[in-house]
């Protein structure tokens, strides 16, 4: 972990992982899928909002037709996770008989997705796995594999490159341990 900080309207914010860091990993992950998916049709499911950074950036490493999809759901209120999981926007395609990655910014207490996996499961998918770029410690609850994991990090809250704190601070340029203090 780097011991620099980036300013962002006056706050600092220690880095965890550079774009820099980002830009390979998503890259390796993005070989690594298209290997596993080159004979399949998949599509591609972006966990809104969160994971809009990473899912744009993978599905452009991904060097094999793929389709995308979007859905929502919501748990979180500033760094807490409120434990009731809300479906705010569903898929639009039929997945029924596909082969679907889930594609996730960070796995934290796992009830979202969870809640996701048993949803998009409800539609008979071919096969599921899923992709994120963080695994938070304790994530291990969700009760499915993660099958492509960017890093795998302890139990501070981050933000940057997708994650938030009450709607702030997605547009950071990495990803960033955050302190109120």
């Amino acid at each position: 972990m780097k011991n620099n900080t980036s300013n962002f309207n006056n706050i600092p914010f220690q880095t965890l992982y550079s774009n820099e860091m980002i830009t390979a990993r998503v890259r390796e992950l993005g070989l690594q899928i298209a290997s596993d998916y080159i004979e399949k049709n998949p599509i591609f499911i972006c966990v809104l909002r969160g994971g809009v950074y990473f899912f744009s950036d993978l599905t452009k490493a991904v060097p094999i037709p793929i389709e995308l999809d979007f859905i929502q759901a919501k748990s979180y209120v500033g760094t807490e996770s409120s434990g009731n999981v809300e479906l705010i926007k569903d898929l639009d395609a039929d997945i029924s008989g596909r082969d679907v990655l889930i594609v996730e910014d960070i796995v934290d207490t796992g009830r979202t997705l969870k809640f996701l996996i048993s949803h998009i499961l409800s539609k008979k998918p071919k096969s599921l796995e899923i992709a994120s770029l963080l695994f938070k410690e304790g994530g291990e609850a969700v009760g499915y594999p993660i099958k492509y994991v960017g890093w795998n990090i302890g139990k501070e809250f981050v933000i940057g490159y997708g994650l938030d704190y009450d709607g702030k601070f997605r547009n950071l340029p990495g990803v960033f341990l955050y302190s109120e203090e």
